[in-house]
């Protein structure tokens, strides 16, 4: 069995603000903060690849964690399957739901959660083939990265997901695949 590290990006202005995070929203002082411990928190676990969405908090998650590594931000691998799930006009908007909400609706404006799981089962194809070069970490979202959780474990439909779980920013969690 392999098993790669995923994290989720740390605070965002986003969450700070309590929206809805968009493509190119910034990790905020503390978020950087978050993820510079989780970097130290790392130190050990013999990570040899880093892999991130195309969402610019996770880009800065990962390149800050690479620093920590001494692994060079250039060889970060960006994986476009590792994006947050796509909110159409709710994203920048206020939050007003609780957070299972943002992981079940479905409805025109989202991306449909069948659709985010197939995606994240190809994330997982990627994250496994590069597992045969040297330990992953995974650096992505919270609502994608259970999406991501449950794909590793081969749920094929999100009528089969348990009850989700947000993780915290800048959380770690060995996932095996």
């Amino acid at each position: 069995m392999t098993k790669f590290i995923f994290v989720r990006h740390g605070e965002s202005e986003a969450n700070k603000a309590k929206r809805i995070g968009e493509l190119g929203t910034k990790l905020t002082e503390a978020g950087m903060e978050q993820a510079l411990e989780t970097g130290k928190a790392l130190k050990g676990q013999s990570i040899d690849i880093i892999v991130c969405s195309e969402f610019l908090r996770a880009q800065q998650t990962a390149e800050i964690i690479a620093g920590e590594l001494g692994i060079p931000i250039a060889n970060i691998k960006i994986i476009p399957e590792l994006n947050e799930r796509r909110m159409g006009k709710y994203e920048g908007s206020l939050k007003d739901h609780e957070p299972v909400w943002y992981y079940t609706a479905e409805g025109p404006e989202f991306e449909p959660g069948p659709k985010l799981l197939n995606r994240m089962h190809r994330a997982i194809a990627a994250i496994k083939d590069l597992s045969e070069k040297g330990k992953v970490l995974a650096v992505g979202h919270a609502g994608s990265g259970f999406y991501l959780q449950q794909a590793a474990k081969n749920i094929k439909d999100v009528k089969d997901f348990p009850a989700s779980v947000q993780m915290g920013n800048a959380a770690i969690m060995e996932i095996e695949i």
